[in-house]
């Protein structure tokens, strides 16, 4: 998995940078709000506050608008349980791996710096679970699964001269996980800069 996933963002950032003259990279970080579940997938229904990461090569497709490739992570938080299932030893963590085409839209001549956006692309999913009492899996052990989906997202922000940038951004991961169809939506609000190709 983690090949793949190495191999697909290779593809994506060459390709970028073979059609990107005169391109730029931004790199953020940002804070995911606490997120919920949608449907009980997986028997959650939230998680805990988390940290992000991306990075997205932008070219212009015109005056007011850039559009590229992105890659972005979100860093392992865990899920919300009943106390009483705390207390048993039950566990359960989170992480996403987005990868996906963005698009952002300068359309206010008065402020250039204010630019609209939207994200999409496929995700992966990985879920940790530690169930002492789960026969299935074994005291004790952990097993993590992964699962795939849809990633798109829509914000906006804002982007000083000198480079630096803040943005908000609110993303839906609908994820398949067997026979069921879980979306998982979180907001994230980031801080980056932006270095020129």
């Amino acid at each position: 998995m983690k090949k793949l996933v190495l191999a697909v963002l290779a593809i994506i950032v060459m390709a970028g940078l073979g059609f990107a003259q005169g391109a730029e990279m931004k790199v953020k970080l940002g804070l995911e709000t606490q997120n919920s579940v949608i449907n009980q997938w997986n028997n959650v229904t939230g998680t805990n506050n988390g940290i992000a990461a991306a990075a997205e090569i932008l070219f212009s497709a015109g005056d007011t608008v850039k559009i590229g490739p992105g890659f972005g992570v979100s860093f392992s938080r865990d899920a919300k349980f009943p106390d009483y299932e705390k207390a048993y030893g039950i566990s359960e963590s989170i992480s996403m791996i987005p990868i996906y085409v963005t698009m952002e839209i300068n359309p206010i001549k008065a402020a250039p710096g204010v630019f609209f956006k939207g994200n999409i692309g496929c995700v992966i999913a990985t879920v940790s679970e530690t169930n002492p009492y789960n026969l299935l899996i074994g005291p004790t052990d952990t097993i993590s699964s992964h699962y795939g989906g849809i990633y798109y997202g829509l914000g906006a922000g804002y982007e000083f001269p000198f480079g630096l940038f803040f943005d908000a951004l609110y993303n839906w991961n609908t994820l398949f996980v067997d026979s069921v169809v879980g979306t998982y939506g979180k907001l994230t609000i980031s801080a980056g800069y932006k270095f020129n190709l």
